[in-house]
């Protein structure tokens, strides 16, 4: 439309210049012709607006990308801060479990997971907004934070995955690790909100065979003495291994009642205590009695029989 119009004034001016042409001097008609030249020109400038176009260059800032908690998923963009809320108790949290246990032995640069259950105890639910951090000591080849990959509601747990490596150096390294909400609050776990950790041991050595030691038996007769309508007896196995352990055990005892299949878990060397309880009525088969553990893994192993007499036949 614009040039269109432009077309129809050029137009004009040369017919009127021709006019001149035929009835003025040269002189008058050369200023007439610039004058409507430089109008007309004017008058196209004033009619063809022109696009505005930077020279600046605008500075590209790449997004902060970051590992997920989960192997093989898509990294995502670092969440927009807000604001925290007003209420006190938005933010809790408690460690309900964890796996391989602390303590746990691997020969140099040796990859692994780390598994932390953690349970939310505030009001407020995690998003992926909510962050995994690494807080302090040996990084492990971790990441320095990590997205929660899924909302976890006030009252649910969470298992949270990730992938470490054994340093080169044989020694025992410990990592610290919180949780980190989108207005920057960091918290861990448990009434002080303490920082929950991944520990290890590096050793370059053979890998030694852990399994269960020793295991010793204590009965205890309640009452101790006498013999009234029931006498409950209860046996205390007390487990010792070398090592960190998960084993599976079940009670096998003499009338055939034998115990559900039960795991145990052992985070370093040391003794742990289960038991089970056997009632006797009076009048019952004076034959003696006795109760054993099976140990099913990781190794198979039936230990000795507790044993003890029925004083009230």
């Amino acid at each position: 439309m614009v040039q269109l119009r432009a077309h129809k004034i050029l137009a004009w001016v040369v017919c009127f210049s021709l006019l001149l042409a035929a009835c003025g001097t040269s002189s008058q008609n050369e200023a007439a012709i610039s004058t409507a030249v430089a109008q007309t020109v004017e008058a196209g400038a004033v009619s063809t607006p022109l696009l505005a176009v930077s020279t600046n260059t605008p500075e590209t800032i790449p997004p902060v990308l970051q590992p997920t908690l989960t192997p093989g998923s898509t990294p995502t963009a670092e969440a927009t801060l807000s604001s925290a809320p007003s209420d006190p108790d938005c933010i809790h949290a408690n460690l309900v479990g964890e796996y391989p246990p602390d303590g746990t032995v691997y020969k140099p640069g040796t990859a692994f997971t780390k598994t932390w259950t953690i349970k939310n105890e505030g009001t407020c639910a995690w998003d992926s907004t909510y962050k995994l951090i690494f807080w302090s000591g040996d990084a492990l080849g971790g990441a320095t934070y990590y997205d929660m990959p899924e909302i976890v509601a006030p009252g649910d747990d969470i298992s949270i995955t990730i992938n470490l490596t054994a340093p080169p150096t044989e020694g025992t390294y410990t990592g610290y690790w919180r949780l980190k909400t989108p207005w920057n609050a960091e918290f861990g776990v448990g009434q002080y909100s303490q920082a929950f950790y991944v520990n290890i041991v590096v050793d370059k050595r053979p890998q030694q065979e852990y399994g269960v030691v020793d295991l010793q038996y204590q009965i205890v007769r309640e009452p101790a003495e006498g013999c009234p309508a029931n006498v409950l007896y209860t046996v205390y196995a007390t487990f010792t291994t070398n090592g960190p352990l998960d084993l599976s055990y079940y009670w096998e005892q003499k009338d055939g009642n034998e115990s559900a299949v039960k795991e145990l878990s052992f985070a370093a060397a040391g003794s742990k205590t289960v038991s089970r309880s056997w009632m006797v009525g009076r009048g019952d088969s004076p034959n003696e009695r006795w109760m054993q553990i099976i140990v099913l893994t990781p190794k198979y192993t039936e230990f000795q029989k507790a044993t003890w007499p029925n004083n009230c036949p």
